[in-house]
């Protein structure tokens, strides 16, 4: 599994830092040396894995990497979806006896493994259910793998009944696999080329969907709108970590500074394609994209644009807004250098 989890990063042109090459091997040592996942659940033998860390730090990464060569049965839940499941689940179980242990059983008789990303509980409902349903999963042999931005004795922290919950996790702590991602930077700099002021690259629709893809590791399909401040937006794609715009159809729109501020606070990454050049009749559509660079530079998010083999500067070719325009590529090759380090 090691051996050839790397040679597929390398294929891909993905270098893993020290922590992530260590837990593949901390991973892959706690499990049998024979078949992968044949005969793992037995005493000995780790009955999952939970792996925490600053967001950008790999682990989902590095988990559907080892997601994807388990030959069982398996599926995938980030931890929303998860629990929109159970609860719809517990709906159509509410009058018999011990449901979760009913839903436990269902989903154990699917699958053997079940991978859940971005495990964070806040809700007190969620936190009453989840915490017994992944030991109820644990003892039916099925093998759990996480992902959190928590360690363990921070989760749901402050909140109600919280001791119940700490005394389910705490179980399923004995018998995981618990790793730290601590890194300095988030990986995903290293993968993609943020040179904000020119694009030597041409992409297509296609390619722009598939580095995304590569990049970000989701599964599924992209959500084709977004909601800011009550009002919702065409997008060409979003996840909970980044968004994908068109710069011709998204700042042709009305929008305010206050606008960029929400969409800034909600999403670390930024993917434009779609560039129309303007002079001082399109210099609307240029002061909506300077106060976007604004409010980006201020929240430090990141962005890429797919210019096709052009230079930002040739954005704008006006004269108005011309002493706003040198400095917003002033901020743009700050913003880079930022992140080029």
């Amino acid at each position: 599994m090691y051996q050839t989890i790397l040679k597929k990063f390398s294929e891909d042109g993905i270098h893993l830092n020290d922590e992530q090459n260590n837990f593949l091997k901390i991973f892959e040592k706690n499990l049998p040396k024979k078949t992968f996942f044949a005969n793992f659940f037995n005493k000995k033998s780790k009955k999952g894995c939970y792996v925490f860390g600053d967001v950008g730090r790999g682990k989902t990464m590095i988990l559907n990497s080892i997601f994807k060569e388990i030959k069982h049965t398996k599926c995938s839940y980030h931890f929303i979806e998860l629990m929109k499941f159970i609860h719809t689940e517990l709906e159509s179980v509410k009058n018999t006896k011990d449901p979760l242990e009913k839903i436990a059983r269902r989903m154990a008789s699917k699958h053997k493994v079940i991978f859940i990303d971005e495990f964070q509980v806040e809700d007190v409902s969620d936190a009453m259910i989840i915490g017994k349903l992944l030991n109820l999963l644990s003892k039916m042999n099925v093998f759990i793998m996480l992902t959190s931005n928590a360690k363990i004795e921070n989760l749901y922290k402050n909140g109600l009944q919280r001791d119940k919950f700490i005394k389910q996790i705490k179980q399923l702590e004995k018998d995981f696999v618990v790793y730290e991602f601590i890194g300095d930077k988030d990986y995903r700099l290293k993968n993609i080329n943020l040179n904000s002021s020119k694009n030597i690259e041409d992409f297509n629709q296609d390619e722009i969907f598939n580095f995304i893809k590569k990049n970000f590791n989701f599964i599924g399909d992209l959500n084709k709108e977004f909601r800011i401040n009550d009002r919702t937006f065409a997008c060409k794609g979003n996840t909970k970590d980044f968004i994908w715009l068109s710069y011709k159809d998204f700042f042709r729109q009305s929008l305010a500074i206050s606008d960029f501020l929400a969409i800034c606070k909600n999403y670390d990454w930024f993917f434009i394609d779609d560039f129309d050049q303007n002079d001082d009749y399109g210099k609307d559509i240029i002061r909506r994209f300077i106060g976007f660079i604004d409010i980006a530079y201020i929240e430090k998010v990141k962005i890429k644009f797919f210019l096709n083999n052009d230079d930002i500067r040739n954005l704008y070719s006006g004269e108005e807004l011309s002493f706003l325009w040198d400095r917003t590529i002033s901020r743009l090759e700050e913003m880079r250098d930022i992140n080029d380090k």
